[in-house]
């Protein structure tokens, strides 16, 4: 290795001390093997995500109290868990529901709390305060909720001639293979009828041979029995015994004798019809087909259908477990899946993120083609290709960081390559372009120049780096969901950052050296015409007062009329923009005593509507519960929604990469048919598009508290049927508030009931029993793959009125049979409301979405009306941060706009962070107070440009928006710093100041050009991403606003300083 000795009166900083080793060592060789090969392995081993996983622990408490209402629940069951809960470390938010006979507590943990220890505290905290529930208390069930339990692939299954138990039955087989599947978690079925006995009693044979519903079930209980019984040793063998019964068949349960009729036995068959097969149907579900379904269609318009869920083990590839799983699934069909049943993969997460991860590769690729077309039309071929070659090092290092650091490959990682790729080049642009003005020398000593060049602009550029690094780093205190979902950006950006430094010092060089053969392959001293231009203007405002005056009030008040763009609101702003996906989602509430049957033609009138549009493949069609849960699913609850009055509909699109149109067009398009339906049948419908980021409950939300209850209730109603509904924009208005309906209380004569020798227990199982049906065990049939319950239950035709409970007898102690009619009266009354609660408080909500544009303006807008009027004559605090007072009537805006705000103020708090510790780093290197001042007021000229692009180009300034006015802030120090260093290092050779000032921005001229250029271009792939689109509008219109105003802003500043400190007397330092 060659020495190279550093000038005598300046010795060599950390960069010419690592140019000098690697410039011609054997280990620079090696370092680019090395990052080659652990890129590689990265991109081949790394889990592939479409976004990263957020880590959200929360859990659902269920708690029974048969016969307690919501009241007696809300104070006995809610209140003391949400008590026992409070003290508990990590917890965010408990959200309390009561309903009859049945309480839950769903737990929200702070985001990032480490999953399994949360849920081992939270039980541990649960069981330990089991003293605290009230007597008849059942055991709490502790529902975790997790990402992981989201179905990454569901296969749906469907025949318009099998029956629901066989196609259940094909399904449950299906399954059980693709459990096998490695990486493979939590599994389930949706749909179908599950098989059981079912054991339809007719009472007027009952009442013939004097059996009572009582006394079947107990006959039945007492012959299901199978029990180890001992063993038998003869002739010195052991053999075991196993004593009973098991009924393994509907013809064993039918065989069941029930009573004695005249000394003759009475079989269970001869009171009732015994069948092997489907119970009464709670759920419908069914697949349709739309204009863009690729395969064969059914004869029939929707079919039945069972869907298989199937969810990936945490730290798992999704794309590779996807692909496991339908590799199995084509190989079951046939073995397993007969011929007449069709399979159709609705979901699949697996390859929605590779295609996402590869679009994205192909976008970085695209983008570094662009900079390194740029770089040869600047640098000439020699010098690009020593730039070129920098970048995929940097990216694979970064890549491998990655990997090593447990991290997946997801858009906002590779959007974060994106991002940094101006940035990263422009170390070693910086580099070899003042290698470049060293090599123009006669005669010089290529590994001594080389080292010379790098050690000269080593410090400014170890600043510039730091400055950018410091802008990112507060990024990673950005606190709930949008925190990890954007800490991608944060992480990767600085190890981008700190490998590009590390290539630019040590295989820039070398290649340099390595490549660069003669004079001709540098670039020449002599200005062009855009540097003599530059120094022509320059000399102009340095020479003319009046001139430089008029050019900074300018400045001046363009900046203000930019600031003056978002009030007048030319430039909107947005949480996240929606995203152009592959499905939607369309949910659906009856009236409250609505039937299956009557929310089942609300369904079938959605697939009508969604069939129509020539873009659907497939939709899932779902009553009495919800089809497969999702990320945003799961987070508003959609696990705990079933009833007949409940529904959804799983709408799947061409992929968009096919289409012309986007799903937020096709959603708007169905909007007036789906208005129409609301209209007819009084249905809350809301179509749900999934989140581009961190989902929320509802778009918008307000959370109304207050002292007293029902008068809470009444202001929500209010709200929803007066504000809510006549604000503009505003779409699927509705509340927690339910309608009002009616139930039935049969009371027991408790008097009348003793002196019959009943007990109400007996009177409430036998109209259990009559009414809705009763399960008592189950059949013991071999193979089958779920548990097959013997159900009782009486023919519809024989359901019985609240006037008809004199059909209806119980057995007393002595064999008389009582009708029911002389043991209980019928009380009708409106029935209990469910009560909600938030940390402790009464609440009820009020949730909106939006038909298009930013809830934030809607918002605005109640927030204003509210200021100045009453609801049900109350007038209502407001906030946006904290919960009201308890001691008032409050409502606290929560949704999509709380989310806006608590991003802008943590983008804005690291904002102001980055911007104190880059200041603190210049004041340290400059040892100055004022110069940092000036190398920071390139800052403040990024707004001229970003407010500008977003409103030329018709886009919402948004969180990504923000995150790239913060990179903004790195970016442009970084170009004034290198001009600061000019001046001073020009001044440092004896020119005067004039002169120091326009000759360092001619020589910074072409570097700075050529960073911004490839900042700008590197990005411009990402302006129509849905996401990030925003961010790239930032960096490019701030980059070449910046860029411009800063070649003349910074020098002029800087002259300003020093002209005003000669004339004190008091030079500025220039050492």
């Amino acid at each position: 290795m060659a020495a190279v000795d550093p000038p005598p009166d300046e010795p060599l900083n950390i960069a010419g001390r690592l140019t000098r080793y690697f410039i011609d060592s054997k280990i620079t060789i090696l370092i680019v093997v090395v990052a080659i090969l652990a890129g590689i392995i990265a991109l081949r081993t790394t889990p592939r995500t479409e976004n990263p996983q957020i880590v959200v622990p929360a859990a659902n408490i269920i708690v029974t109290k048969p016969g307690a209402s919501p009241r007696e629940i809300k104070n006995l069951v809610v209140d003391p868990l949400q008590a026992i809960l409070r003290g508990m470390r990590g917890i965010h938010h408990t959200y309390g529901l009561a309903l009859n006979s049945m309480g839950v507590v769903t737990v929200k943990f702070q985001v990032g709390e480490n999953r399994v220890a949360s849920l081992v505290r939270l039980y541990n905290k649960i069981m330990s305060n089991m003293n605290r529930m009230p007597p008849g208390t059942e055991q709490p069930v502790i529902q975790p909720l997790d990402v992981n339990q989201v179905p990454i692939v569901t296969i749906s299954l469907s025949s318009a001639t099998m029956s629901g138990v066989r196609l259940r039955a094909i399904a449950t087989n299906v399954l059980h293979h693709l459990r096998r599947v490695p990486g493979t978690s939590r599994s389930y079925l949706i749909g179908g009828q599950r098989r059981q006995i079912n054991v339809v009693l007719h009472p007027r044979l009952m009442r013939h041979y004097d059996v009572t519903l009582d006394d079947v079930r107990r006959v039945v209980q007492a012959t299901n029995v199978e029990i180890p019984s001992g063993h038998f040793t003869n002739h010195n063998r052991r053999a075991t015994i196993h004593a009973g019964t098991m009924l393994r068949s509907a013809r064993d349960v039918g065989q069941v004798v029930v009573s004695l009729y005249n000394h003759r036995p009475v079989y269970l068959h001869d009171v009732a019809t015994v069948t092997d097969g489907a119970g009464r149907i709670k759920t419908v579900h069914e697949i349709g087909f739309g204009p863009a379904y690729s395969h064969t269609r059914p004869h029939n318009i929707e079919v039945p259908e069972v869907t298989i869920a199937i969810a990936k083990r945490a730290g798992t590839n999704a794309v590779a477990v996807a692909d496991a799983v339908l590799h199995k699934l084509r190989a079951l069909q046939g073995p397993v899946i007969p011929n007449g049943v069709h399979v159709n993969v609705t979901r699949d997460d697996g390859e929605r993120a590779n295609s996402a991860v590869n679009t994205l590769i192909e976008h970085l690729f695209i983008a570094v083609a662009t900079v390194v077309v740029l770089l040869v039309v600047f640098l000439g071929w020699r010098a690009a290709a020593i730039v070129t070659v920098t970048i995929p090092l940097i990216l694979f290092v970064t890549l491998a960081v990655d990997d090593m650091g447990g991290q997946t490959i997801n858009r906002i990682t590779l959007f974060a390559l994106i991002l940094s790729l101006g940035l990263l080049v422009d170390d070693s642009i910086v580099v070899i372009e003042n290698i470049f003005r060293h090599y123009a020398r006669a005669g010089a000593d290529r590994v001594r120049e080389t080292v010379l060049a790098v050690n000269e602009i080593g410090r400014p550029t170890n600043l510039a780096t730091l400055s950018v690094i410091v802008a990112f780093l507060p990024m990673l205190y950005v606190t709930g969901m949008m925190g990890p979902y954007m800490a991608p950006i944060p992480k990767n950006v600085p190890i981008a950052m700190i490998t590009s430094l590390f290539i630019a010092y040590t295989v820039a060089p070398w290649a340099a050296r390595m490549w660069l053969k003669g004079r001709g392959d540098a670039l020449h001293d002599r200005p062009g015409l855009l540097q003599r231009g530059y120094a022509r203007a320059m000399r102009a405002l340095l020479s003319r007062p009046w001139m430089r005056r008029g050019f900074l009030f300018a400045i001046i008040l363009l900046f203000a009329g930019v600031l003056a763009m978002p009030v007048l609101r030319i430039v909107n702003f947005k949480m996240l923009p929606r995203n152009n996906n592959n499905s939607f989602d369309i949910t659906v509430r009856t009236r409250a005593g609505s039937t299956l049957e009557d929310t089942n033609r609300v369904i079938t009138a959605l697939g009508n509507i969604v069939r129509a549009n020539r873009y659907v493949t497939t939709y899932d069609l779902s009553t009495g519960a919800m089809g497969a849960i999702n990320f945003s699913g799961l987070l508003r609850g959609e696990t705990l929604k079933r009833g007949p009055t409940v529904g959804e509909v799983q709408v799947h699109l061409v992929r968009k990469s096919e289409r012309p149109v986007s799903s937020i067009a096709i959603v708007r398009s169905l909007r007036p048919a789906v208005d129409r339906l609301i209209a007819r049948t009084g249905a809350m419908i809301k179509i749900v598009q999934h989140p581009p980021g961190p989902p929320v409950r509802a778009t918008i939300m307000a959370e109304v508290f207050g002292p007293n209850y029902h008068k809470v209730q009444v202001i929500a109603n209010d709200l929803r049927y007066g504000l809510f509904a006549h604000t503009p924009h505003l779409a699927g208005v509705d509340s927690t508030v339910p309608h009002p309906s009616m139930q039935y209380i049969i009371k027991v004569n408790r008097r009348e009931a003793a002196l019959h020798g009943v007990s109400a227990a007996q009177v409430t199982q036998t109209l259990k029993g009559f009414l809705s049906g009763i399960s008592d065990g189950t059949a013991h049939i071999p193979h089958a793959k779920e548990p097959v319950p013997i159900r009782f239950r009486v023919p519809i035709a024989d359901h019985v009125g609240p006037n008809d409970l004199g059909k209806l007898f119980v057995t007393n102690p002595e064999g008389r049979e009582i009708p029911l009619s002389a043991l209980v009266r019928v009380i009708k009354r409106p029935a209990p409301e469910p009560i909600y609660q938030k940390d402790g408080r009464d609440v009820e909500y009020v949730t909106a979405g939006m038909s298009m544009g930013s809830p934030v303006y809607p918002v605005l807008h109640m927030w204003q009306y509210l200021k100045h009027h009453t609801v049900d004559g109350v007038h209502l605090t407001q906030d946006f941060m904290k919960d009201p007072s308890s001691l008032h009537y409050g409502l606290r805006w929560s949704g999509e706009m709380r989310l806006t705000l608590n991003v802008f103020r943590d983008l804005g708090s690291a904002f102001g962070v980055a911007i104190l510790l880059i200041y603190v780093i210049l004041v340290g290197y400059y040892r100055s107070f004022v110069i940092p001042i000036i190398v920071m007021g390139s800052i403040p000229l990024t707004i001229i440009g970003v407010f500008p692009g977003h409103a030329v180009l018709g886009q919402y300034f948004t969180a990504t928006s923000m995150i790239g006015v913060i990179a903004l802030a790195g970016i442009v120090v970084r170009n004034s710093l290198l001009l600061i260093d000019f001046i001073l290092d020009y001044r440092r050779a004896g020119h005067a100041l004039t002169e120091a000032v326009v000759q360092a921005g001619t020589v910074r001229l072409r570097p700075i050009m050529l960073t911004a250029l490839a900042i700008m271009l590197g990005t411009a792939i990402m302006v129509m991403d849905p996401v990030f689109g925003g961010l790239a509008i930032s960096l490019i219109f701030g980059t070449l606003a910046s860029t411009v105003l800063t070649l003349f802003v910074i020098p002029l500043g800087y002259f300003a300083y020093a002209t005003f400190s000669e004339r004190r007397g008091q030079p500025p330092q220039i050492h």
